[in-house]
């Protein structure tokens, strides 16, 4: 749904949806694993956001070693992602992550309230690797957390297509529990039981999630998703917000996230003036 704004003459991300809309949102969300929210952003917040990533230096040369590694014999997936725990300021990532836009659905899914667990930028430039078939839950049952009442929010800060590696999601695969997965490549490539996911592709559709910049991916944690590599010359950098709910506080701390901590929901756009309101990406959670 788009709202016209007659002050811009043009377009602009419509807020949460009537309720009757919004009951829609929930039940397709539980029987598919995801939902896929067009517009949410403006191109030129999405613009902002690209700038900052692409002039910091510690995302470019995290990003360089995963170029230089991805064309090597391994695949270095989880150093393609440069995550931090700082995810409780006002700053130009919190204004994606923890937009209303994005929280007042995630509170009606899981019918509790939600904070950001933690925030990452996947910087899949032209030659880096996707990532193998996976679900989130199963890290983060590592990390404490008893339930699976958890989920993702894929920000397209570019288009992401079919070329360069978008975002594959097994529609209803939150059905099938959490699965065991195996590790290819030391740490650094992981993934679903392969006997498991053969069986399960059998039964249940993979569907590309082509997106435009500014729209959104939400799905479940146990939702089995993957990305095929950058072929293409394009990048296709995204944001992700990675959410947990109030009764689902992890029983123990892991890689900093924090535990549940009150994150007002944010209802101003990402402006010129956040190019430099930036969070603290060395931050380490401690209750």
């Amino acid at each position: 749904m788009k709202l016209f704004s007659l002050a811009r003459g043009k377009p602009t991300a419509s807020p949460t949806p009537r309720p009757a809309s919004l009951k829609e949102e929930v039940e397709s969300f539980w029987k598919r694993g995801f939902i896929i929210l067009r517009g949410v952003f403006t191109r030129e917040e999405m613009a902002i956001l690209k700038d900052i990533i692409t002039r910091h230096a510690d995302m470019q040369a995290f990003a360089q070693r995963a170029k230089e590694r991805s064309a090597g014999e391994t695949r270095p997936s989880f150093e393609t992602i440069f995550v931090w725990n700082d995810t409780a300021r006002n700053d130009a990532f919190a204004k994606a992550t923890r937009s209303y836009k994005i929280i007042d659905r995630l509170e009606a899914i899981f019918g509790d309230e939600v904070y950001v667990y933690h925030n990452k930028i996947a910087l899949k430039y032209p030659g880096v690797v996707g990532f193998s078939h996976h679900q989130d839950y199963w890290y983060w049952y590592q990390m404490g957390n008893l339930f699976p009442d958890m989920a993702t929010a894929m920000i397209a800060v570019d288009r992401h297509t079919q070329d360069n590696g978008c975002l594959r999601l097994v529609e209803g695969s939150h059905r099938a529990g959490r699965i065991e997965h195996v590790y290819r490549d030391g740490v650094s490539d992981s993934g679903v039981d392969p006997e498991r996911l053969k069986e399960l592709l059998k039964v249940m559709p993979e569907v590309p999630i082509e997106m435009e910049i500014g729209d959104v991916a939400l799905f479940h944690c146990n939702t089995i998703h993957s990305s095929a590599d950058n072929h293409s010359s394009e990048s296709r950098i995204g944001l992700l917000g990675c959410y947990n709910t109030r009764h689902n506080n992890p029983v123990k701390q892991a890689h900093g996230h924090p535990g549940w901590q009150v994150q007002p929901k944010i209802q101003e756009p990402i402006t010129e003036a956040d190019r430099s309101n930036l969070p603290d990406f060395s931050y380490q959670w401690k209750p």
